[in-house]
């Protein structure tokens, strides 16, 4: 017979059903038996805790301690209950009166654990540093003393006598008890989540098996603090723009550097939340790792303020303006200007066409790529091009290989400007140092230029070096050849043909209107020299002034008067407006005739070339330009340089030489 169906055959011997008390009290109290605290009440209902009493989790941990240690169980223990009073403050940080209002039943009584059932249980084992608790479960015995009768031997007749009773010890089948088994595990150190339903199925199952008695709780992770974004205009829309007509436009994004208006609530801020204690299995309370937190006033940069209501803590805009972020420091800021910090390449901003009055760059601008706006500064070097609608541009780096055009502002550069162009016709241009450059632009101001091309109303430069150079003004410090070229000084005087034309023409036009304004007149006089019209022009004066007043009746004369001289009134009132609108326009002319003459005398008054020092080839030439027009206006920028070498425009060489100075001042002809 197997050995399972051995025992199923047994009687099986259940825990006491009936047990001695462990609970005594202070008359009679023994050894063995607890002393129930002042926290703990014991009555039929069973025993109670009462939450307001207890204090404080250690305080029933100290109880159970001593029902464990003084050999007794809880029987009819109410694991979850009894959890919850060990852990409950400390797991969740709640009072355990506040989590509990009332007395909380965790056993039907307090019983004594006899030895030999303490015997049954074997020692769990620890796995992953007490994270799981293993125990095997195995069909138990529990010894047990029973009389064995002896009988003597059989007489004749077939009879035995009963001798006597012999005491013996068996082995008969019992169970482990779960409230047992929780007071055994206690003992032996694990004394946090014990899985009762497993065990309870252990139990019952009755056979051979090793499960996981009790697990770690680990602890729940918080949360750190973060913010919720509360408007869209924190993120920059870098998709592709779409022109009027429908299509894409890949070299533009659609809004690289969003607006915000003043109260537009950027972020609010997350608080941290922080995380669930868990237990170990030995009862340890394992504390989560703390959430980070931060100052929402940490992230906020010029133009931003705290706002702190009912419904949280924002970061506000406190102006209109750009937003931008910086991504080392992580401030939101709202400036008036747009400043960018990412560069302008395909990948970070494409082309840029700016809406906004000023503009502040510290990254590379790419070679291809296009800034559109007005007053900018450029922090790094700039490879591509720059177009300004006025204001200043400001290159602090270095520029090449691109173009600024900024018709009626300023252009500085602080760093070094090489093969660019730079337009800025009615403007001005700085620069320290340009090498294979063209600038037209109305004022030129620069320190060393090599192999430049330069159109200008006037130029100042520290030193030229094989540079081509026209304008009504040049003053250089020091000029020189280099790379097997002259520095080439063009000087632009006024051409006073078109002027003197225009002159003459409008003297031609006012001597045609003077002898038009004396026949006009001549016929007038002639007109007026009439003795009925003489008196009654006089009399018609002296009625609209009012010295001479009339009767009914002299009105009726007077209008008959009238009505005879109404043609020859006609005639004088036509000549006299003829003449009126001759003499308007004879002081229109005579107002464009000194305008003209005026230009001409100040025009050309400053035209001069200086050049204090010459070391090596310098050569300065004349050509001739109408007064008004800008220098070389009509000729496009990548045809100057072969324009300014073109010898068929010259008027006069003034120097040619490789040493000394030159200093020369425009003389104005006599006006013809």
């Amino acid at each position: 017979m197997a050995r399972r169906d051995i025992d199923a055959a047994l009687p099986v011997i259940p825990p006491h059903e009936t047990t001695a008390s462990a609970i005594g009290s202070v008359v009679d109290l023994v050894a063995g038996e607890i002393l129930l605290p002042d926290f703990v009440f014991h009555d039929a209902s069973g025993v109670q805790v009462d939450p307001v009493m207890l204090g404080s989790p250690t305080q029933m941990q100290r109880f159970v301690d001593r029902v464990f240690a003084a050999g007794a169980y809880f029987v009819g223990l109410d694991y979850a209950a009894f959890s919850r009073l060990l852990y409950t403050s400390a797991t969740s940080g709640t009072p355990l009166a506040s989590a509990e209002k009332t007395r909380v039943r965790i056993a039907s009584s307090i019983a004594k654990f006899a030895p030999e059932r303490r015997a049954l249980y074997k020692n769990p084992k620890s796995v992953n540093g007490g994270a799981r608790i293993e125990y095997i479960f195995a069909p138990v015995r529990l010894p047990h003393v029973v009389e064995v009768p002896v009988y003597d031997m059989e007489d004749e007749a077939g009879h035995t006598a009963l001798i006597r009773y012999d005491r013996k010890l068996r082995l008969e089948p019992t169970k482990l008890d779960i409230d047992e088994f929780v007071a055994v595990m206690w003992t032996k150190g694990i004394r946090s989540g014990i899985d009762i339903a497993a065990i309870r199925a252990a139990i019952a199952a009755g056979w051979e098996e090793c499960i996981d008695v009790a697990r770690r709780i680990d602890p729940t992770a918080g949360s750190d603090a973060t913010v919720q974004e509360k408007t869209t205009a924190l993120h920059r829309d870098d998709s592709p723009s779409i022109l009027p007509n429908g299509k894409v436009d890949l070299s533009h994004f659609k809004n690289h550097f969003p607006q915000v208006s003043t109260g537009t609530r950027l972020l609010q801020k997350q608080p941290r939340r922080l995380g669930v204690p868990g237990i170990d299995t030995d009862g340890t309370v394992l504390e989560p790792d703390t959430p980070r937190d931060f100052e929402l006033s940490d992230l906020a940069g010029q133009g931003t303020r705290i706002e702190r209501t009912a419904k949280g803590e924002f970061l506000v805009a406190a102006r209109d303006g750009f937003l931008s972020i910086d991504t080392r420091s992580h401030q939101i800021s709202i400036a008036e200007k747009i400043v960018n910090r990412d560069g302008v390449s395909q990948r970070t901003t494409g082309n840029l066409l700016l809406v906004g009055d000023h503009y502040e760059e510290y990254g590379e601008v790419q070679e291809h790529r296009t800034v559109e706006g007005r007053h900018m500064n450029f922090h790094a070097d700039v490879f591509g091009s720059i177009v300004s609608s006025g204001g200043q541009v400001h290159l602090f780096a270095n520029f090449a290989g691109g173009t600024v055009r900024n018709p009626g502002g300023l252009i500085r550069i602080d760093g070094r400007a090489s093969r660019a162009v730079f337009e800025a016709r009615e403007g001005e241009l700085q620069a320290s140092y340009a090498e294979s450059v063209t600038i037209v632009a109305g004022k030129v101001r620069l320190g060393h230029a090599i192999g430049c091309d330069i159109v200008a109303e006037d130029v100042e430069l520290d030193d030229a070096v094989g540079c081509t150079i026209a304008a009504r003004r040049v003053r250089i410090k020091s000029a020189g050849a280099g790379r097997n070229a002259e520095t080439l000084i063009t000087v632009c005087v006024p051409d006073f043909a078109s002027l003197d034309k225009r002159r003459a023409e409008a003297t031609r036009e006012i001597d045609k209107l003077k002898r038009r304004i004396v026949a006009k007149q001549t016929i007038l006089d002639s007109r007026m020299t009439s003795e009925e019209i003489r008196k009654y022009m006089a009399a018609d004066q002296r009625i609209r002034s009012g010295a001479l007043k009339l009767t009914p009746s002299q009105e009726a004369q007077w209008h008959q008067a009238a009505q005879k001289l109404v043609g020859p009134l006609f005639e004088i009132q036509t000549l006299q407006n003829e003449l009126d609108t001759l003499d308007a326009s004879l002081g229109e002319r005579n107002e464009q005739l000194i305008a003209l003459e005026n230009q001409r005398a100040d025009a050309g008054a400053d035209v001069l070339c200086e050049v204090r020092r010459i070391a090596g080839d310098v050569a300065v030439q004349i050509i001739a330009i109408e007064p008004a027009v800008p220098v070389l206006a009509g000729v496009e920028v990548s045809k100057l340089r072969r324009k300014l070498r073109d010898t068929r425009a010259v008027r006069q060489r003034l120097f040619r030489g490789q040493s000394g100075s030159f200093s020369w001042t425009w003389k104005p002809p006599s006006a013809k």
